[in-house]
């Protein structure tokens, strides 16, 4: 795309086809529910085995312009790869299943973390001694690479919000998919304005500004859901989850353009930045899903705990919520016995809804509080930057006094 546009458009295109790639997700749930119903399963990897064969056939056609070349992959090279890809996988394993067999409980997640720090160490000290590296470890371990992938990571995590927590608020309301539909159509609508508002906004004299922008508009959607109740619906996130989609692509290109003025002074890093970019991108989301996951979870425990302990049998509102749940199925058990034991199942279910919902806005509170830091990071960095970069007054070394 970068060579499809003339020259001084060319920032922008890597934006656009940066960007583009985080419109799957919306589109995936837009569409996927019918493909489902044509076909089931089938018709959904049907239709993913279709698009990856349109994309081959335009890979192989429509070829790029011819460029200058050069050997630059070495035997090495294939190893340090397979260590660090192995490495990955296995990270991503953890992060993707750790929150549903738990941490503590399932053995092999021990030992999947433990191969893949081994094997990413094993890769990074490779590279670290060669001579002629495909990784840049000393550039890549630069104050200025490492606070910009952690920038990074902190932004993805902050945009989990919408595949974890908005999502899984809603399912636990029973929403279902065709229910959530429209709200899926604002997200898409969020992340293409988002994204073609940094592609014409774009200016690489001004590159934090669309990250302050995009973490303030994903705090203020976070601490709109975070007052939300067994009430809320769709139709109350629209506004709150367009802006969580505008800011989860308007701060990609400039971040992009961010890291790659730090490899201007040597072009052989652009291969070091695109791996760190990438995975901290992968890795920034996944960290993201499993510590709300996590933290719903634990906030959920708590918050049902409470609840129950204040469900005495001896209140009286509490006994009256339970017969006139149990007084709905009064034509079908006869028993009072069993219909004060289904009153008493449909509160302690009542219960548990509400301390999920209380878990998920004590998680839109978490995810606004990391944009807000996240911002005021970048406040003071950019402050003290601007500071540094001030010319120092000399001091005047005259009296000033006239003789």
């Amino acid at each position: 795309m970068i060579q499809a546009f003339p020259a001084q458009w060319r920032l922008k295109a890597m934006v656009l086809g940066l960007g583009a790639s985080q419109l799957a997700v919306p589109l995936a749930r837009v569409f996927s529910e019918d493909l489902l119903q044509i076909a089931e399963w089938r018709g959904l990897y049907m239709f993913e085995l279709g698009l990856a064969l349109a994309a081959l056939g335009c890979v192989l056609q429509l070829k790029l312009p011819p460029g200058d070349r050069f050997k630059t992959f070495e035997p090495l090279d294939f190893l340090t790869f397979s260590l660090m890809a192995s490495g990955t996988a296995l990270l991503c394993a953890v992060l993707s299943l750790g929150r549903i067999d738990w941490w503590l409980e399932a053995p092999w997640i021990g030992v999947a973390l433990a191969s893949s720090i081994a094997l990413v160490c094993s890769g990074l000290a490779i590279e670290h001694n060669r001579t002629n590296p495909l990784l840049m470890t000393r550039w890549l371990g630069s104050g200025a690479v490492v606070r910009l992938a952690l920038c990074v990571v902190l932004i993805r995590m902050v945009t989990s919000e919408q595949s974890t927590g908005a999502v899984g608020f809603l399912q636990a309301l029973n929403m279902s998919s065709e229910q959530m539909r429209s709200l899926y159509w604002i997200m898409l609508l969020g992340a293409a304005t988002g994204l073609a508002t940094s592609a014409l906004t774009i200016n690489p004299a001004h590159l934090v500004t669309p990250l302050f922008i995009s973490l303030a508009a994903m705090a203020t959607g976070a601490f709109m859901d975070s007052s939300s109740s067994n009430l809320t619906r769709p139709e109350q996130m629209y506004l709150s989850q367009f802006l969580l989609a505008f800011g989860s692509t308007f701060f990609l290109g400039p971040s992009m353009a961010l890291g790659i003025s730090h490899v201007r002074a040597n072009p052989r890093n652009l291969v070091s930045f695109s791996v760190m970019f990438g995975i901290c991108n992968n890795l920034g989301g996944l960290i993201g899903a499993a510590l709300l996951g996590t933290f719903q979870t634990a906030r959920e425990k708590f918050h049902s705990s409470n609840l129950v302990e204040r469900l005495s049998a001896l209140e009286p509102l509490v006994n009256a919520r339970v017969q006139g749940g149990g007084a709905g199925y009064a034509g079908l058990i006869a028993d009072p016995a069993l219909r004060t034991e289904v009153g008493t199942r449909l509160l302690a279910s009542a219960a548990t809804r509400e301390a999920n919902i209380l878990a998920y806005n004590d998680v839109f509170m978490l995810i606004g509080a990391i944009a807000v830091a996240t911002m005021i990071w970048i406040l003071i960095r950019s402050y003290w930057l601007r500071r540094a970069a001030q010319p120092i007054a000399s001091p005047d070394t005259s009296s000033g006094a006239s003789t």
